[in-house]
Order: C-alpha cells, then sequence, then structure tokens
C-alpha cells in the first residue's frame, strides 16, 4: 500500500472532486438534496442539537430511524449552525475514503493491481455521485460496511482475533446508520464456517463471536427502546417496510392489484389506539403471516425487488438536484416495460435523460465485467475469495429486494460488485501486455 500512497491521494482527491461538482450546483438551494426520508433524518439532527430529545415531533418517541444518521447531522448542526450544506459537504469529503477502504479490501483479496483498479473504477460510479449528494445516510454507511469486510476478510486470512473484534464493532456501528446489516453476522458465521481459512474449532468459535459481539454493540439502542415505549427491535423502519412493502407486495401479486390500492388497505387495517410499539407489533406479525402463508409469491417479490434494485437507474434524485420539477415514476422498471420506461427517459429533460442513460451504461458494462471476473477468479483457483464476495453481495440483495427497493439500495454492493469488475479488467490488461510483448520478441 505504501507504493500506492500517491495513487490513493489522486483518487480521493478526484473521487471527492466528481461529487462536489453537483453540490456546487446545487448548495445555495438545500431543498435540492432533501428526498422524503431526508427531511425526517433532518428534523431529528436539529431536534438533538437545539434540544437534546430524539423524538421527530416533540411527542412520540423516536423509533423508526436508527440514530447514526441523525447524530452526524446533530453534530454539524451544533457547530455550524442548522446548515444542510455543510452537513453534505462534510459527506462528500467523508465519500472520499470509500475508494481507499475498497482498495483495502480489494488488496486482502486478490492484488495490488485489481484493488487500484477497484478503487478508480469507484470515481466514476453514477449512482454513488448522485446520493453523496442527498441527505441521506447511504454513503457513511458504505463506509462503516467498508470497514466491516475489511476486518472480516482479514479475520479469516490472517487468523487475527482482533480483526474479528473489530470487525463486529464496525457492523454494529453500522447498524446505527442503517439497520439493514444488522443480519449480516449471520451471513459472516456461515462464511466462518463453509469458506474460511480457518480450522474448524476456530471455525466455530468466530462465528459464535462475530453474532454476539455485534449483539453487544446494538443493544444499548435496543435497551433504549424497551425502555422509552416497551418496542421489542432495533428500528421500525424495518416492520412499516415488511407491512406497508412486502406483505402489500405478495398481496398485490396474489390478486392482481395496484400496490398502492393494497397499501391502502393495509394502512387502514391498523387498529386505532395502539401504541407505537404495540402498532409496529400489529405490523410485524401481519407481514410475517401473510410472507410464510405465500412463500412463492414472496419469490417472485424479491425477485422482482432484486431486479429493480441492481438495475434500475436513479431517476427522481437527478430531477431533484437539477432543479426541476420531477416527473415521479418511482422504480424505474417498477410497472412499466422497458420500452415503456425507455421512452419516458428519452422524454427528459436532456440533463436527466443523459445522467440516467450513463447509468445504464455502466451498469451494463460493469455488469458484464462482474461475470467476467467470476470466471477469471474461479479459473484463476480463488473459490474462498469469490464465495466471501458473492455472499456479501447475496446478503444485501436478499435483505434489500422488495417493492421498497431503490436504485440507492445497491450502494452496499457495488464495492464489491466492482472488485469483481476489476479483476476482469486486470485479467484483460494482462491478456493484451502479453500478446504485444510475444509481437515484439517476434
Amino acid at each position: 500500500m505504501k507504493k500506492d500512497m500517491l495513487f490513493l491521494f489522486f483518487v480521493f482527491v478526484l473521487y471527492v472532486g466528481v461529487r462536489l461538482i453537483p453540490f456546487v450546483y446545487t448548495f445555495n438551494n438545500t431543498s435540492r438534496f432533501f428526498l422524503v426520508d431526508s427531511y425526517e433524518y433532518s428534523l431529528l439532527g436539529v431536534n438533538i442539537a437545539q434540544h437534546g430529545y430524539y423524538t421527530p415531533h416533540g411527542g412520540e418517541p423516536g423509533l423508526r430511524r436508527s440514530p447514526g444518521y441523525p447524530l452526524y447531522l446533530a453534530a454539524v448542526y451544533r457547530f455550524f449552525g442548522t446548515n444542510p450544506a455543510i452537513a453534505l459537504f462534510l459527506q462528500i469529503v467523508l465519500s472520499g475514503f470509500i475508494p481507499l477502504l475498497l482498495y483495502m479490501n480489494a488488496g486482502l483479496l486478490f492484488s495490488p493491481r485489481v484493488a487500484r483498479i477497484a478503487s478508480a473504477l469507484s470515481v466514476i460510479e453514477p449512482v454513488s455521485i448522485i446520493y453523496a449528494n442527498i441527505l441521506l445516510s447511504e454513503t457513511i454507511f458504505v463506509l462503516v460496511l467498508l470497514l466491516s469486510t475489511y476486518f472480516f476478510i482479514k479475520s479469516m486470512k490472517q487468523r487475527s482475533t482482533s480483526a474479528l473484534v473489530l470487525a463486529a464493532l464496525m457492523t454494529g456501528t453500522g447498524a446505527y446508520f442503517r439497520p439493514v446489516i444488522l443480519y449480516l453476522p449471520f451471513a459472516y458465521a456461515f462464511t466462518y464456517i463453509a469458506v474460511s481459512w480457518l480450522p474448524f474449532r476456530t471455525r466455530i468459535t468466530h462465528a459464535a463471536g462475530i453474532i454476539l459481539l455485534t449483539g453487544l454493540v446494538v443493544a444499548p439502542w435496543m435497551v433504549r427502546n424497551y425502555i422509552v415505549d416497551r418496542y421489542r427491535g432495533f428500528c421500525s423502519i424495518q416492520d412499516v417496510n415488511l407491512y406497508y412493502y412486502r406483505a402489500a407486495g405478495v398481496i398485490s401479486d396474489i390478486e392482481g392489484l395496484p400496490l398502492k390500492t393494497v397499501q391502502d388497505r393495509l394502512k387502514a387495517a391498523v387498529p386505532a389506539g395502539l401504541s407505537l410499539a404495540n402498532k409496529y407489533q400489529f405490523m410485524r406479525d401481519k407481514a410475517a403471516d401473510v410472507i410464510l402463508h405465500h412463500p412463492f409469491a414472496y419469490g417472485k417479490v424479491i425477485i422482482k425487488g432484486s431486479i429493480n434494485m441492481l438495475l434500475a437507474p436513479e431517476r427522481y434524485a437527478v430531477f431533484k438536484l437539477a432543479g426541476i420539477p420531477p416527473r415521479f415514476l418511482g422504480v424505474m422498471w417498477q410497472g412499466h416495460s422497458i420500452h415503456e420506461a425507455l421512452r419516458m427517459i428519452l422524454s427528459d429533460p436532456f440533463i436527466v435523460s443523459s445522467v440516467v442513460i450513463y447509468q445504464l451504461a455502466f451498469t451494463i458494462i460493469t455488469g458484464l465485467l462482474m461475470l467476467i471476473g467470476v470466471l477469471v477468479v474461479s479459473g484463476e483457483g480463488y473459490i474462498r475469495e469469490l464465495l466471501t464476495l458473492l455472499f456479501i453481495i447475496a446478503y444485501f440483495v436478499v435483505v434489500s429486494a422488495g417493492p421498497e427497493a431503490e436504485p440507492r439500495f445497491r450502494l452496499p454492493v457495488l464495492p464489491y460488485m466492482l472488485i469483481l469488475a476489476a479483476v476482469a479488467v486486470a485479467a484483460l490488461f494482462t491478456s493484451v501486455a502479453s500478446k504485444h510483448y510475444k509481437k515484439r520478441i517476434q
């Protein structure tokens, strides 16, 4: 890594510089980098900074959002005043560490060349450029996730107990930014047992340790939730998504009704007068009942959600950043044929359509490179490394894919997909260089 310090410095500068271009264009109109969830995060940050309580409205306790990102905003608001532009600027600067951490992950798995290519590819990845300029938790979450996976891989390859502890600490910390990571320790545990470089007894110890230690990190917030409202869980947004999207998606598929119609019906079915904790428990129980009784329909929902998450371009946020009144479409492919979606793209203002087309092109190219990378890695015998990456990718696809899936939900898997794409690029460079060398000899 020492030899690449100058390279990494330039990557850091380029990564931040590219993401500052939309920021410079929008910073004098902060409404441009607010999406629906941004308002709640910002309001929580204001209430923490100004009043010292964690509640969105001053009455009911805050159970819906995990506290990591609101605390980040509160710290910025406390020092610089309630200025979302400063919070966003600092977020963009922090995002510059993403390619550095990506380099560390790729270098630990494969080689410095693959690491350099992966970090360079991340500079021009379009979805991360867009969401670095939106007041949402995803950017900082990806930083913490990359630290988590780095220490997790290190704990396997170098048989390091300290790395195991740090992996658990980073995983638990990630849950405070996005609870989608909460069950990742179980995927880690499975990976330890199934494909680890560790002796079998150590595999079992590490598997149990990662689950227990991560649980200890998230336990304080769960205890807080139980104290303030007897809520048994980490974050109620999971119950909301399970009820209004996953279960609603299953019913929509079975009955052939629009998702919005089903959601309205489910909203009316929630009994009045329940406490927050009881309301979320009701949602969780009803959603689980629907899903368990219709596993095949739920499988279809997950597959559709996976396609949307991995392939759909971000469009609504581009409208917002461009300062153009958005024509809300939701997820690009959801409810529309590819032909209809493309026709809508081409009818958009030039700045929006060009960014969306760039996203589609980047997604197609990196997807093909990723498939080639899988073949290259398999052929060269890096089976454990490949399976480790695929398990991480599969985890986030499964837990994030549903009717609620948006392009931003693929931000956690993009670094690991870029690593596999970088393997393919490195192999192509090696092949071309080898042919050129043979011609020169001849």
